[in-house]
């Protein structure tokens, strides 16, 4: 927990989270309603900062072209989902209780393929933002060889603003987070940057 909260710091400075964000185990443990997570993935583009190989200005495609080109050599591309949170309306951060950390190959997701984390469970009540932390992207190619990317400061974070929704006590909800692979991987001077986004929607059961 110490280590979300770290993570999560920067963005409340920023003001991307409502200062009242805290942690769920500073709140009331209410009733609880019982949470699907669908991984999917869309070639839209990212919406964090581009990188480009040849010092100009990119334009909105370019990222997306890149990624493509970059995918094409990748056999699989593994990333490591830390920690899932989710904010009610009250502006209150609450964990997503699932057996986590997993790993998810975005690679597979970009192939049309869609992944179910494991079974969660929120409190009841209204929700309208979810918080992705991940912690390590694998990369393995095709002609052979690998490498890792390790964020700097422990985690790469992704704030999810989704279209409110609520969770009843005892009931199902299903949550489909689409990961952007448009511009998620950059290759700048040899070296690969990753720019986790999402898309996240309530889907009805």
């Amino acid at each position: 927990m110490a280590t979300i909260r770290a993570l999560l710091l920067p963005l409340l400075s920023a003001g991307l989270l409502l200062p009242s964000a805290a942690c769920s185990s500073m709140f009331g443990s209410g009733d609880n309603g019982n949470v699907r997570v669908v991984m999917t993935a869309s070639d839209q583009a990212s919406l964090a900062p581009s990188l480009n190989t040849d010092g100009d200005d990119d334009d909105d495609n370019d990222g997306e072209h890149h990624t493509d080109r970059f995918l094409e050599r990748v056999e699989t591309a593994n990333v490591t989902l830390a920690s899932l949170l989710a904010r009610n309306v009250n502006g209150e951060l609450i964990d997503l209780d699932m057996d986590l950390p997993t790993t998810i190959d975005l690679k597979a997701l970009a192939n049309g393929n869609q992944t179910t984390l494991p079974a969660g469970t929120l409190p009841a009540g209204d929700y309208d933002q979810l918080v992705v932390v991940m912690t390590q992207v694998e990369l393995t190619y095709i002609n052979g060889g690998a490498i890792s990317l390790t964020p700097p400061g422990g985690g790469w974070t992704s704030i999810v603003r989704v279209a409110p929704f609520t969770i009843v006590d005892g009931q199902d909800a299903t949550i489909e987070l689409q990961f952007r692979m448009g511009g998620a991987f950059r290759d700048l001077n040899g070296a690969i940057k990753f720019f986790p986004d999402f898309d996240g929607k309530h889907r009805d059961n």
